[in-house]
């Protein structure tokens, strides 16, 4: 008995120091759910690809621990044996025997259990049941094995078994639906073949009023909504979806995944851009222009996000950043240029705001709480380094750079620097090149933005200073505006701490003012 004990001390705490790599190739997760009942039992089978030859294999799972619910494991098998097991508070920690400890292998996994996060199971705004997994960012343990980093990206399948008052709604497309027990329940099954991140492979489970509403390229789009909102939530889909996927497919090439649906949600914070099944929270759908807003960031996030996963949590801002952008560029497609230009403004504002206190830089490795990621840092200032970045490069290479980054790293995963690379391919010349080389390095990787002091004293000079500690290299336009309304307008290189932009001559025998940036182009901000 000692001995035993000593060698488990042994083998879980060289575990605890040493992780190989792996890979999850797919998950097969049969769920049964029950309407009384918080408690779910689940069956799960998982292909995991070895990286390098182990013996020892670690998934995230949250166990029940400290007098609060989880998920506990009754049996871990392999094809036709048995493994050795360990269920710590956060991790199942799995003894591979010799045969299984090369390339690719099968794992089987039993548990059961209440998930205390991940899987939210409560009552909807109208005291109905409601099951939805809410995931973002590492939260999928919390109900199932996994290996919970955006990196890691499977093919998933949904066995979901739940009462006949429900509907079942999940990543994919819906394979069959089947009677259970005399059809007291049915059993949904969905597969989605392309490789998803954790943070957006859902189910959901709730009484849906479900609606197709087109097929686009092939693609169903459709709707599941709450009977109680079904006219107002269908409204802010109908008219909105179809479009918004059909202008990001002009813009970037085809959508990634075979269904796209769009739910109304119950979950922990709010609404999710889970792969090819978007969960919106329930209270927010109007059917006006907030509620098209939304949809519009939750379909960008189908390309970016979603079909380009960012390789790490540092780089979120190639998610939240994008689809806050393209957001914005929708906006100008259909509300005009006004809107846009209004938003990018009011974005800046947040951005400027939100840097009083926040000092670190866009790729963000330093924020270790990865709720705390979700900030203006990696939407607003994300999405404003898109829209200079495009000022520098030019509509035609930028969108070209966008749509190539998007084929190149579809279905996989890419960090800021891939990003980088794809758009520097898009300029010609060492100069050019070196040009957003320069950008690149001072917008993703240096703290701030530039606060610009203006000086209007001198009749002939208009002397900007940069008043921040880092400098900034940005080209800055300047109206400057006669008492009779005559505008002109002057561009600088702002490359220094200093500098004293000449009035045009016109306006020197007269009283003039001013106007910084009139073209909504540059993240700044202006200080006393």
């Amino acid at each position: 008995m000692k001995t035993q004990h000593f060698f488990l001390f042994f083998f879980w705490s060289f575990l605890a120091f040493g992780q190989s790599g792996f890979d999850v190739l797919h998950y097969d997760l049969n769920i049964i759910l029950s309407k009384d009942s918080k408690q779910i039992q689940i069956t799960e089978a998982l292909q995991i690809r070895l990286l390098a030859p182990t013996s020892h294999l670690k998934l995230d799972l949250i166990a029940p621990h400290d007098h609060h619910p989880g998920m506990k494991v009754s049996s871990v098998t392999a094809p036709y044996q048995n493994v050795k097991w360990k269920q710590t508070e956060e991790q199942l920690l799995i003894d591979l025997p010799a045969q299984l400890q090369n390339g690719d292998i099968q794992l089987f996994i039993q548990m059961s259990g209440e998930p205390t996060d991940g899987l939210i199971m409560t009552d909807n705004k109208f005291g109905d049941p409601t099951y939805f997994a809410d995931n973002w960012p590492n939260r999928a343990r919390y109900w199932y094995a996994c290996h919970d980093h955006p990196s890691d990206k499977a093919s998933y399948q949904f066995v979901v078994q739940a009462p006949k008052d429900f509907t079942v709604v999940a990543n994919g497309s819906l394979l069959s639906k089947l009677p259970k027990e005399n059809g007291a329940s049915f059993v949904w099954t969905y597969f989605i073949e392309e490789p998803i991140a954790t943070k957006v492979a859902v189910i959901g489970v709730a009484a849906f009023v479900s609606k197709e509403i087109t097929v686009l390229d092939g693609v169903p789009i459709s709707a599941s909504v709450y009977p109680q909102d079904s006219v107002k939530a269908l409204a802010t889909f109908f008219e909105v979806a179809p479009k918004v996927t059909d202008f990001y497919i002009q813009l970037f090439g085809s959508y990634a995944y075979h269904a796209l649906t769009n739910v109304q949600s119950t979950t922990k914070y709010g609404g999710m851009e889970n792969a090819g099944c978007i969960f919106y929270d329930e209270n927010s759908l109007n059917a006006d222009l907030r509620s098209a807003h939304l949809v519009a960031h939750e379909i960008a996030h189908q390309w970016f996000g979603n079909a380009v996963t960012e390789s790490d949590w540092s780089h979120l801002w190639l998610s939240e950043g994008f689809a806050t952008y393209l957001t914005n560029i929708y906006i100008a497609h259909s509300e005009g240029s006004v809107a846009f230009l209004a938003q990018m403004a009011q974005d800046r504002k947040r951005v400027v705001r939100f840097g009083l206190d926040f000092k670190k830089p866009l790729v963000d490795s330093l924020t270790t709480d990865l709720n705390l990621l979700l900030n203006a840092n990696a939407y607003q200032k994300g999405s404003w380094v898109l829209h200079m970045l495009r000022q520098e490069m030019g509509d035609s290479a930028f969108f070209a750079g966008l749509s190539s980054y998007y084929q190149t790293y579809k279905h996989r995963n890419a960090s800021s620097t891939d990003f980088c690379n794809s758009m520097m391919a898009q300029v010609e010349g060492l100069e050019a090149k070196a040009d957003l080389k320069k950008f690149f390095e001072q917008w993703l990787y240096q703290v701030g933005h530039p606060k610009l002091k203006i000086n209007d004293d001198n009749k002939q000079y208009l002397i900007i200073t940069q008043a921040q500690q880092q400098l900034f290299t940005f080209p800055l336009q300047i109206d400057f505006v006669a008492a009779d309304g005559t505008k002109e307008r002057v561009a600088v290189e702002f490359n220094q701490r200093e500098m004293k932009i000449a009035v045009p001559g016109a306006f020197k025998d007269q009283k003039w003012t001013y106007i910084i940036d009139p073209g909504v182009r540059l993240l700044f901000e202006e200080v006393e």
